[in-house]
């Protein structure tokens, strides 16, 4: 495990210096005037920062937990929120990458059959970027107690007892390399959304979010929350 995350953080460290090489000579075919200087500039701009975040996420969290003090005060009610700093950075993200893809598609005539790839990516990224400051300004929080956890976001909450939850995981998300925390949820029934979660992830139901902890810490977390709950439910007469 731990040569594994050496691993990755050596890529992130080696994608990091291609992308601001990048920007360097995009910095440069400005300078000549060149066309397309300004879209490779911002794209590897862009794909600089999420480098730099991949390396450091935690520049980004408001609250920072360790899974044994959140743990400490089972069986709470407990808060976790997510960071609203690390939400606006991702919205910006989802404009950058958006915009500049825009933009080669109405300057640069790609061909038919790239267009055809690129512009899902525009609407989904431009489409994602108001949702996220959407996100910021309502909230996402997880709130954990006794009986269940509940997933709050965009001032809805979704509620599951502790019986209904098993299998705890994390996943990357394909093309992204978002980690994420994903359970099974048997309240959830056998819809369609979760059968193409099971294919991306291998379990059904996941978190938006890591509320300040390490993806790993809070699947475990949530793990020993779980078992200590369904422990005192068996226990009760």
């Amino acid at each position: 495990m731990a040569n594994r995350a050496s691993g990755t953080r050596i890529a992130h460290f080696l994608l990091l210096g291609a992308n601001l090489l990048l920007v360097i000579a995009g910095i440069g075919m400005i300078a000549a005037g060149a066309e397309g200087g300004v879209a490779t500039t911002a794209f590897f701009g862009v794909c600089a920062a999420v480098s730099i975040w991949r390396l450091r996420p935690d520049l980004l969290e408001s609250e920072t937990h360790s899974a044994e003090s959140v743990l400490a005060q089972y069986p709470g009610p407990i808060v976790l929120r997510a960071s609203v700093k690390k939400l606006l950075f991702l919205a910006a993200l989802s404009a950058g990458f958006g915009g500049v893809t825009l933009w080669m598609l109405l300057h640069e005539a790609p061909p038919m059959a790239m267009q055809v790839l690129l512009w899902p990516g525009v609407v989904l990224f431009l489409g994602g970027a108001p949702f996220l400051i959407l996100v910021a300004i309502r909230g996402s929080a997880l709130h954990l107690d006794g009986t269940g956890l509940a997933i709050v976001q965009v001032g809805r909450s979704r509620r599951i007892g502790w019986q209904a939850v098993s299998g705890f995981a994390v996943a990357t998300l394909p093309g992204s390399g978002q980690r994420l925390v994903v359970f099974d949820d048997a309240s959830a029934g056998d819809t369609r959304l979760v059968a193409m979660n099971r294919r991306l992830t291998g379990r059904g139901s996941g978190l938006p979010d890591s509320y300040g902890l390490d993806p790993e810490a809070l699947a475990t977390l949530l793990a020993a929350w779980r078992a200590s709950a369904v422990g005192d439910a068996a226990a009760k007469p």
